[in-house]
């Protein structure tokens, strides 16, 4: 099972319309592609959380109309290969009472901690956040070319 950011969606699926896209990010939108199409094809095992399905509602609310971002939501949660998680107003305080040690916002602190209490060890995303913590795997592995 790996964790999946919400990031991974917007990658692979927000058009930035008439803006040139560096060779960085066209590779994070086609591994995202690659990852989304993995987990379409039950290749792979994912789980999100409630809040992640909540992030992206707020990003595609403006790219998509209602009938579009309702079939992508259904999409998701009607997905075999994906868990979703919910959380406890416990996990978000403690996620919250985080933030000044973590140095994240508390949405990526509440994702990373049921990371930890799922014992999983992997997660996708290009967030830097998760990056930085040694106790979890961030995939896509990023090229150093682009770091």
């Amino acid at each position: 099972m790996i964790f999946l950011d919400t990031n991974i969606y917007v990658y692979a699926f927000f058009k930035p319309g008439d803006k040139k896209l560096t060779t960085k990010i066209k590779w994070m939108k086609n591994q995202a592609k690659e990852i989304i199409k993995k987990i379409d094809d039950e290749e792979i095992k994912v789980c999100i959380s409630l809040l992640q399905l909540s992030e992206l509602v707020n990003i595609f609310k403006q790219k998509m109309n209602w009938t579009k971002l309702k079939g992508f939501l259904w999409n998701i949660v009607s997905n075999n290969s994906i868990e979703i998680v919910e959380i406890s107003k416990l996990l978000y305080f403690n996620a919250i009472d985080k933030i000044t040690e973590m140095f994240m916002d508390s949405n990526d602190i509440a994702s990373y901690l049921i990371i930890k209490n799922r014992k999983i060890n992997q997660i996708f995303t290009f967030d830097k956040h998760f990056r930085k913590l040694e106790d979890i795997e961030c995939l896509p592995i990023i090229p150093v070319k682009f770091n």
